[in-house]
């Protein structure tokens, strides 16, 4: 179902023909911006590109992807991509640059199956034109800084509120999170939340294996494309 909103793919393809084929997305208008940088191949997956589009207009990304089929010589299938997902960039950004502490609060105590991740950096990020990828690593890192989960460790690490506050973090959200650190029933709570990310990854993945997509509509109801 065709989307405005920005996406995000893994790319086979070789570097040069994506890159002729977003500088040709982008100067037909079809999309505003892209962002992309090559990770190696790790826990028995292939070298793979981490691709996130912002369009220009509502587009389909099935059309999208069957403009990203490649065909190599000597290759017996073509290269392509996976199928697209909804992308938020502050997440995109931490996640492709297996930025450590987001991968702890976010996966928590499942972080031990991302022990020994490549880290990358600002610099193997590119972008189009126009784009400010170093305004937008800053922006990224502090919506971390800024995270309900970041301020729930920083507390349990021992540091005060006040200094939380002094930084930069609402008042009211340290508040709320002391009140319900406070309260008998924070491990259980901390618990179901690590269960239920568990289980929406699970789901995400059988529905990528099924060919599908998970994409959520201008109403914030999730359908399947």
């Amino acid at each position: 179902m065709a989307t405005q909103k920005p996406i995000s793919t893994i790319s086979y393809n070789t570097e040069s023909f994506l890159v002729e084929k977003l500088n040709e997305w982008y100067n037909a208008h079809i999309i505003q911006s892209y962002q992309y940088i090559k990770h190696k191949g790790e826990d028995g997956d292939k070298d793979h590109i981490h691709l996130r589009i912002e369009p220009n207009k509502r587009i389909d990304p099935m059309n999208l992807s069957d403009e990203l089929i490649e065909y190599v010589r000597d290759n017996p299938l073509p290269l392509r991509s996976r199928p697209w997902r909804p992308s938020k960039e502050e997440d995109w950004i931490l996640y492709v640059l297996h930025d450590e502490k987001y991968l702890k609060l976010k996966y928590g105590a499942d972080y031990s199956q991302n022990d020994g991740k490549i880290p990358y950096q600002v610099e193997d990020l590119h972008c189009s034109e126009g784009y400010d990828i170093e305004v937008a690593v800053l922006r990224a890192r502090q919506y971390l800084k800024h995270s309900a989960a970041n301020i729930v460790s920083e507390l349990r690490g021992g540091k005060k509120a006040l200094d939380l506050v002094e930084e930069g973090v609402n008042p009211f959200t340290a508040k709320a999170i002391l009140t319900l650190t406070s309260s008998s029933d924070y491990e259980k709570l901390i618990e179901e939340f690590h269960k239920l990310e568990q289980d929406y990854r699970m789901v995400c993945t059988a529905i990528e294996n099924s060919g599908l997509t998970l994409c959520i509509d201008d109403s914030g109801k999730p359908y399947l494309m």
